[in-house]
């Protein structure tokens, strides 16, 4: 049974119990559930200290500078550790996940923390792939090799998309949360270039090669017409994949393709690192790490690099100067 017996506010006390429910539906494990229930009663019982607990709508009432105000308290008061203020931050960030899902209007303040709250752990090489895993990655992704029966037929239409996801992040630096942003004003065929939303970091343009755009263009133009995006629209650029059908995927309810969700990308480049036989645990962050790091390597200059990848500060690049620092190029 969860303990809530300091919580004095019944909506305060509905949310917990909700999200505990709304936890063990998707099959956390109650170890779990009990650790993310003590961090939100933390912070409960640190809003009523504040006397922050008291209005009608509390979680909507908040704003960014109430969890900063909080997180300095965890760091400067009680002392910490950054992995674990970070690993606080994951659990609140996760519960207006949870409000977001029936109420998608629903801000979340803790977004603009997203690039500050990061613990500073210092990259290793396993946080980054080779130009070997690399040059492997992408020629898997146009080859049938080791595809099962049931994904035999829908390849044709995935091997465009797939090719543009992964070059996006590996060689324009995006993160996930950007790429699955991008929606069709923000892309311009005419003049190769993407404008990137500020949905983790600074918005800026890219410009793609000529073949980059061309792939982009015939992702794009294999998507059936009746389920296409729609050109200078809201509709999301990148669509999901129906395989049971064999085509992509149209919510009629809003009269538009239906995004390709963060999980969904997961979960592709799951598929196709283990086609390719390399090592578990690749995943989008580990190339936007690699992209930061060759641009360090090429001597690019450091304002240029936080422009390229949207960084808020230079302190988000500390830790890829350090590594390169003691990890120089061969000769």
């Amino acid at each position: 049974m969860l303990e809530t017996k300091r919580i004095q506010n019944d909506e305060l006390l509905d949310t917990i119990r909700t999200f505990a429910a709304y936890l063990t539906s998707k099959g956390r494990k109650q170890s779990t559930i009990k650790r993310y229930m003590y961090d939100i009663e933390d912070f409960i019982h640190w809003l009523e200290k504040k006397e922050k607990a008291s209005s009608n709508n509390i979680w909507a009432s908040l704003c960014t500078k109430d969890y900063e105000n909080y997180f300095f308290e965890l760091k400067t008061i009680r002392h910490y550790s950054e992995k674990t203020i970070h690993r606080v931050f994951i659990v609140l960030n996760r519960l207006y996940q949870f409000f977001q899902l029936s109420n998608p209007g629903m801000i979340n303040p803790l977004k603009e923390m997203e690039m500050v709250i990061q613990p500073d752990r210092a990259l290793r090489t396993s946080d980054f792939i080779t130009e070997q895993e690399g040059h492997r990655l992408k020629n898997i992704l146009s080859s049938l090799e080791h595809l099962s029966e049931k994904q035999l037929p829908a390849r044709s239409l995935l091997i465009d998309r797939n090719i543009s996801i992964i070059t996006l992040l590996l060689d324009y630096g995006l993160s996930l949360q950007e790429l699955i942003s991008l929606n069709m004003h923000h892309v311009h065929f005419e003049t190769n270039t993407l404008s990137i939303p500020p949905v983790s970091g600074i918005a800026r343009t890219i410009t793609l090669s000529i073949q980059d755009k061309k792939q982009l263009y015939k992702y794009y133009k294999i998507i059936p017409e009746p389920v296409r995006p729609k050109y200078h629209s809201d509709d999301p650029l990148f669509v999901a994949f129906d395989f049971n059908r064999n085509t992509y995927r149209w919510v009629y309810e809003n009269d538009a393709p239906k995004a390709l969700t963060e999980i969904a990308v997961q979960k592709m480049i799951r598929q196709e690192v283990a086609r390719a036989g390399l090592r578990k645990g690749i995943s989008g962050q580990h190339f936007r790490n690699t992209f930061i790091l060759r641009l360090i390597e090429q001597e690019v200059s450091e304002q240029e690099i936080i422009k390229r990848v949207g960084f808020k500060t230079k302190l988000s690049l500390k830790r890829y100067y350090d590594y390169a620092k003691k990890n120089p190029l061969t000769e």
